[in-house]
């Protein structure tokens, strides 16, 4: 466990004018669901921050988008209306909230205190014990467990097995085939992260008010379905790690709820601007660009180090890949890749992957995309899905996210920070399945910045760490059951 830090977990959403407005408020929809359930299960720290992130998304990153000002005033009146009830009950949740951060990390300290003056009589008994670690190591074949929070047991290897992150690279012809490094490969230079600055989004300056302070931290005055259905969590699992909190935004304004919503008209009365591209997958405009040898990111991913307790766990059926290879087999057979979309359920802090959802798509050899995202979305909303995630073949090539990948992959993380890409390589004689997501705000960034289409390289992000990592948020769990549905016949 560490201290729960609300300028940590909150950080706005840069805008994005590849991502349609349709789409981001779509992503204010989940997030008022995420609320609820925080709501009925009484955990104020979370449903603070998912609030938090909700006002950010409605007073900042929308508003500044391009195509705001000729949206339809229909939709934007009504989140208006939200918006007001989720600042009002901001304001009512805020010393409940406070209160609980305080003494949470009261307790933490205090036992930071009581362990550094026990250490000395300990030190190398506890250095050399690999149970004092939270565990995410091992083979698919071997043991792991981990620890989350308040939770100090390790999770039986028979009901919930770790992903591996000993997993080999892809081969040097995968790579070179998609022009990820050229013919040479890897070059047999590449070296690791060597540092641990982060990346601070900015923030819209033009946007902020002063009179909303009250509601937020400090810092922020500083800166212009089936829930009832979702199986019971793991033995030694809590159901309320206050670590463990969502993060996208940085939450900073400053005005009161009718100033902003008077602002927001105003400042966007005369922006009209063409209309955006579609949503979900990242269209993207070519811009000629040469990124030095030594900045070229390397395509490989990292290993898993971003579960500090900022990711909710996420566990995924042990059927799941199965089902799905058999779904792709006729694809697979003529080098065809194929895709589908992971709905699921949020209960107990905990997300549960329950619906595997194949949309009408159309695909090559090294890509794949849905045609009808409007049904898709249909099919969402009825069974009241969240999005955590896609899974897709690669027929012929090895397990890795190729550059196309990792901006598709970017808006469905977005949408959700827990979000995940599932890589199933049936050909890969080392490693048959991979679980991914971009590391945050590094290769989210990069994805933000990066105006290039087809198969490319992407710059190193500037602290040094990968763009992408195997993920640290999830686990296959043999009791989640799901439902397979075909969307491609109808």
């Amino acid at each position: 466990m560490k201290e729960i830090d609300l300028n940590e977990y909150t950080r706005p959403v840069e805008v994005d004018h590849r991502i349609s407005l349709p789409y981001y408020y779509r992503i204010a929809e989940n997030l008022l669901r995420q609320a609820k359930i925080y709501r009925e299960e009484k955990n104020l720290i979370d449903l603070y921050i998912i609030l938090v992130r909700c006002s950010s998304l409605l007073c900042e990153t929308i508003p500044a988008h391009r195509d705001y000002g000729t949206f339809k005033s229909r939709e934007k009146s009504l989140f208006r209306k939200k918006l007001l009830d989720v600042v009002s009950e901001l304001e009512t949740i805020k010393p409940a909230v406070l209160h609980q951060i305080n003494t949470h990390n009261k307790a933490i300290k205090l036992r930071k205190e009581t362990s550094a003056s026990s250490s000395s009589s300990t030190y190398t008994s506890t250095v050399s014990s690999p149970q004092n670690y939270q565990t995410y190591a091992g083979n698919v074949h071997g043991s792991s467990s981990k620890q989350s929070g308040t939770r100090n047991q390790v999770v039986p290897l028979d009901q919930f097995q770790r992903l591996s992150i000993n997993v080999p690279y892809p081969k040097e012809e995968t790579l070179s085939r998609h022009s990820i490094l050229g013919p040479n490969g890897l070059r047999g230079n590449w070296t690791g992260p060597v540092t641990g600055i982060r990346v601070q989004y900015p923030s819209s300056a033009g946007l902020t008010q002063s009179d909303i302070s009250g509601l937020l931290p400090e810092s922020y005055k500083q800166e212009g379905l089936k829930p009832d259905t979702a199986p019971e969590l793991p033995p030694g699992k809590s159901n309320y790690d206050l670590e463990s909190v969502l993060s996208l935004d940085d939450g900073r304004w400053s005005s009161s709820p009718t100033d902003i919503l008077q602002e927001m008209e105003t400042a966007n009365h005369l922006n009209i601007q063409q209309p955006s591209p579609p949503p979900v997958r990242a269209e993207v405009q070519q811009v000629s660009s040469s990124i030095p040898p030594d900045r070229v990111a390397d395509p490989r991913p990292g290993p898993a180090l971003s579960n500090s307790g900022r990711y909710q766990d996420l566990h995924v059926p042990v059927k799941l890949m199965e089902c799905f290879l058999r779904v792709a087999e006729a694809n697979t057979t003529k080098n065809l890749e194929t895709c589908g979309i992971l709905g699921g359920s949020l209960k107990n802090r905990t997300f549960f992957v329950s619906t595997l959802i194949i949309p009408k798509q159309k695909a090559t050899s090294d890509s794949c995309t849905a045609t009808n995202e409007e049904e898709l979305f249909e099919v969402q909303d009825k069974n009241s899905l969240f999005t955590l995630g896609w899974i897709h073949t690669h027929p012929t090539q090895t397990c890795f996210l190729s550059s196309i990948d990792l901006h598709n992959h970017y808006s469905y993380q977005v949408m959700l920070p827990e979000a995940i890409a599932i890589v199933m390589a049936p050909t890969d004689p080392e490693r048959k399945h991979g679980i991914f997501h971009l590391t945050d705000p590094s290769g989210m960034s990069v994805m933000h910045d990066c105006q290039e289409t087809g198969f490319h390289p992407h710059e190193e992000p500037l602290d040094g760490n990968p763009i992408y990592e195997h993920c640290s948020h999830v686990y296959m769990n043999p009791k989640v059951k799901f439902d397979l549905i075909d969307l491609r016949n109808l």
